[in-house]
């Protein structure tokens, strides 16, 4: 799956460009005749100008022209190309560089205010607000380790903890599937915001006490080391695409779940991680983890001459704070 954004600049303008001539247009810098390009020579004009051309819209598209345009602002920031404090072009600029009105440029930039990913402040502009801090998801499977690496506390909300038999899609990953499973479902936040939702089935020999642990708090990776005198030294991890279910969707966020008309709701691309983990080269524990599609992302690297690729890292995004 490879991911692939644009990117922006940008800067500020104290004066309104001159309008110029199509032959000074920016179609001769940046192939985008939607662009309405300046030949001002201020710094702050060439950049502000330069990030506005690299904004593809089709005007003949059948996708909305607002949804285009929040889409490209949107990847820059998710991909921490335009980063956590700086300056969006203004919308009135937005509007006459790209041939847009003023309604569609508003309704993108409400939506990513909604989303929390820029904040308009008063008599100064629009800002990005989202933090682009991220953790490897293959340097350590432990989500509590990953977040203090980075200075993140984490805690959890239990939805389920119980001993039973392993569901029909989870079965395959052990040997045996008996009825004393120490099962474990909870959401992961980060920051007051959900950041994953998790799901541990741990086989009897290795659980211990861990039922009767305050799970949200703990570190289950961590727990298991600690009462089995142990360290987890192997892994096997699967990422894979998936539809996020309307309960999922719910539980990370991502749909409110006042909404009950189907014209409202959308479907959300999510990544879901099956981990297995080892000790000794036996199997200790399965954890699923559910996160939303647009905080993942794989880097890959690709060998022409032996044909092979290299997994780079996964990263995953944290969200910022609603407090803040």
């Amino acid at each position: 799956m490879l991911l692939i954004s644009t990117a922006f600049l940008y800067g500020s303008a104290k004066k309104t460009p001159k309008k110029l001539s199509r032959s000074r247009s920016c179609k001769t810098r940046c192939s985008n005749v939607s662009c309405k390009h300046t030949n001002d020579r201020s710094f702050g004009h060439r950049v502000i100008w330069r990030e506005v051309c690299i904004i593809r819209i089709n005007h003949s598209s059948p996708v909305p022209l607002y949804y285009q345009l929040r889409e490209q602002i949107r990847d820059n920031i998710l991909s921490g190309r335009w980063e956590y404090g700086k300056e969006l072009p203004g919308e009135l600029q937005l509007c006459e560089s790209l041939n847009l009105s003023r309604a569609t440029v508003k309704q993108a930039m409400d939506g990513l205010v909604q989303e929390r990913l820029v904040e308009r402040k008063k008599g100064k502009g629009t800002f990005v607000i989202y933090q682009n801090e991220g953790h490897n998801i293959f340097s350590d499977p432990s989500l509590t380790r990953q977040m203090e690496a980075v200075g993140v506390e984490v805690y959890s909300r239990v939805l389920l903890s119980e001993i039973g038999s392993l569901e029909n899609d989870v079965s395959g990953y052990f040997d045996e599937n008996t009825a004393d499973f120490r099962k474990i479902r909870r959401v992961r936040y980060a920051r007051n915001r959900p950041l994953a939702i998790e799901e541990n089935y741990i086989r009897k020999d290795w659980a211990k006490d861990i039922l009767k642990q305050n799970l949200n708090k703990i570190s289950i990776y961590r727990y298991l080391e600690q009462a089995n005198d142990m360290q987890f030294d192997a892994y096997h991890i699967t990422a894979a695409p998936i539809l996020l279910s309307t309960e999922d969707k719910q539980l990370l966020g991502l749909e409110d779940e006042r909404i009950q008309l189907i014209v409202f709701k959308k479907d959300i691309v999510g990544i879901r991680l099956d981990i297995t983990a080892y000790s000794k080269n036996e199997k200790v524990m399965f954890n699923r983890r559910f996160l939303n599609g647009n905080h993942f992302s794989i880097s890959v690297d690709y060998d022409a001459m032996t044909r092979q690729f290299t997994i780079g890292g996964g990263k995953m995004t944290i969200p910022g704070d609603e407090s803040e």
